[in-house]
């Protein structure tokens, strides 16, 4: 299964939710947090943001594309047979790819076009990195829902390889699995396990 340009670019802009969450949040006016957004219910106030049209629409499209994101796990069809030989979790890999969130705590922010404009080159360089190195479906926010790296031996129509598996369960050396092909990355189905 590959991804097509536009597919991939949801998926990537999935993963940057989190960015999205901490821009807004960088965005509230001081003023909001000086009259205590929520402590009391009798007394809550929604924050009041500098920029409130881009923060929401930022917000929305990232979130809107990292449930697209989970939506196309969901719909994956598991064809594949494979045997685990032998896998061991790299987690840190899927880490490298949360360098971005770096770069909202570099003075980005939604009142200076320049900043905004430097953020969506650097962005979508990242993109066209991991579109080209087939690497797309490498999301750090799969971290959080339990998904892992594997660098794992396989065998595969009686080949053995070696190659990189995504899986939300832990891996068992000698054990069938039903998966799929993502790019260049095996996606292992969560249940029906075969022995």
């Amino acid at each position: 299964m590959q991804f097509k340009l536009i597919p991939a670019l949801l998926v990537f802009l999935g993963s940057y939710f989190p960015l999205a969450i901490i821009l807004a949040i960088q965005d509230i006016k001081i003023s909001s947090w000086d009259s205590n957004i929520c402590i009391n219910l009798d007394k809550c106030h929604l924050p009041e943001f500098h920029n409130p049209w881009t923060s929401l629409l930022i917000f929305m499209i990232t979130g809107g594309c990292l449930i697209l994101t989970f939506s196309i796990f969901k719909k994956v069809k598991y064809v594949y047979q494979i045997k685990i030989r032998e896998a061991k979790p790299i987690p840190t890999e899927l880490i490298n790819y949360s360098f971005p969130y770096i770069v909202s705590f570099m003075g980005v922010d939604y009142e200076s076009i320049g900043k905004i404009v430097g953020l969506i080159i650097f962005l979508a360089w990242l993109f066209l990195l991991t579109y080209k190195s087939q690497q797309i479906i490498m999301n750090p926010i799969l971290l959080i829902f339990g998904w892992n790296l594997y660098d794992a031996n396989i065998c595969i129509d009686k080949h053995n390889i070696s190659t990189k598996i995504l899986s939300k369960i832990k891996l068992t050396s000698n054990k069938i699995y039903s998966c799929e092909k993502i790019q260049s990355i095996y996606v292992i189905k969560g249940d029906n396990e075969n022995d």
